[in-house]
């Protein structure tokens, strides 16, 4: 459990390090991290597929890779669209041209990891520069990470009843419901730094500083799409666990001592960052920010 805790100590450290200091002097440079787990996490797919039988396409996703700082940076969601095609059409001329070499299956797989997590994280970047920059990316992390953390010691204490066993044995219904406390309370702390004790506003590249003036309004949308991003958050770890059980593998990887690779802690975050997505594009829309 040391490891564990350790390891939870020091990826938070290098996550506050990343937003607070290195994007406040560039915005761009919060990218980087965001960059690094797409890549890793990537890397940890094709290898868990391999294990299993899956002998993935792995060109195309790394043209994807390679290509999609530049398409975003000149492009943002146009720029990502056009990346998931141009990889798409050569995984399919790749799987024509080897098709003594690659099964369907793998073509299948390897769209799959193309999909998960590589188009997922674009959400990330896309947080980041466009959809709730500072506030958006602290809400994406507060909320599922204090998510994950509340089930965990909730499922340790109280876990009795199982929930959904045939996925994930250790789930709980007290998980389940530390979750949805763990979200409301990561809510709440996003709400107090942001919207009502604007404690970033000062910070350079902050982007938005509050979603309303009005804590009345603020209060219960903050407290509303918590609900929604945890029970995301819920899936996304169903999600993950059912792909390890699929696969055969304990843990996506060991990079990460205590806590396996880098997808064991993306699993949330992959199914939160796109509704934190679309809810600060609505946003954009409606207020005109």
């Amino acid at each position: 459990m040391w490891k564990r805790n350790l390891t939870a100590v020091a990826l938070i450290g290098v996550a506050l390090f990343f937003l607070l200091y290195l994007r406040t002097l560039y915005v761009a440079l919060a990218d980087i991290l965001f960059y690094a787990f797409m890549v890793v996490g990537g890397y940890e797919m094709v290898r868990v597929g391999k294990k299993a039988g899956y002998n993935a396409l792995w060109l195309p996703l790394l043209v994807y890779a390679l290509a999609f700082l530049p398409l975003f940076h000149f492009y943002k969601l146009t720029g990502v669209l056009l990346d998931v095609m141009l990889s798409l059409i050569l995984l399919l001329v790749l799987f024509i041209l080897q098709r003594n070499k690659y099964t369907l299956n793998d073509t299948l797989y390897s769209i799959f990891v193309l999909f998960y997590p590589l188009v997922l994280c674009a959400s990330f970047f896309y947080i980041n520069h466009e959809a709730g920059n500072l506030l958006g990316l602290f809400y994406l992390l507060f909320v599922t990470l204090l998510s994950d953390a509340f089930a965990l010691f909730a499922g340790m204490l109280f876990g009795k009843r199982k929930f959904m066993l045939d996925v994930s044995p250790k789930k709980t219904w007290a998980g389940v419901y530390g979750a949805y406390l763990g979200g409301l309370i990561g809510s709440t702390i996003v709400l107090l730094l942001f919207d009502v004790f604007r404690v970033f506003k000062n910070f350079g590249n902050v982007g938005l500083i509050r979603i309303f003036d009005q804590l009345y309004i603020s209060v219960p949308v903050y407290l509303c799409f918590a609900l929604l991003c945890t029970t995301l958050a819920i899936f996304g770890d169903l999600a993950a666990s059912l792909v390890k059980r699929k696969m055969g593998v304990k843990d996506f990887g060991t990079i990460f001592p205590g806590h396996g690779g880098v997808m064991d802690r993306l699993d949330s975050l992959l199914f939160v960052a796109p509704a934190v997505c679309l809810f600060f594009t609505i946003y954009n829309g409606v207020v005109g920010v």
